[in-house]
């Protein structure tokens, strides 16, 4: 799979589980590309991203890791866990 760098055009997100309902395809889009411009800005907490409405993060971090980009996570403690876009070395 091709890594992305910070600086590539990303491809048009959609969720990739087959199960997606099509009428779900354009709000878990956007959700997609809201979560990647958060990463861009820098690390996210699983806080920040439920606080946004995305309370099935996970699926989303799936499908960006799927188009390619690298996405750590750290585990902070007490259920929060940060998330960072990195680059390849």
């Amino acid at each position: 799979m091709h890594q992305l760098s910070l600086f590539d055009t990303p491809p048009t997100l959609r969720p990739t589980d087959p199960s997606v309902a099509p009428d779900d395809v354009p709000r878990l889009t956007g959700q997609c590309a809201r979560l990647l411009a958060m990463l861009q800005r820098g690390p996210v907490r699983n806080t920040e991203m439920m606080a946004c409405g995305m309370f099935k993060y996970t699926s989303r971090i799936s499908d960006l890791r799927r188009y390619g980009y690298r996405i750590v996570c750290e585990q902070l403690g007490g259920g929060v866990s940060e998330y960072r876009l990195t680059t390849r070395t």
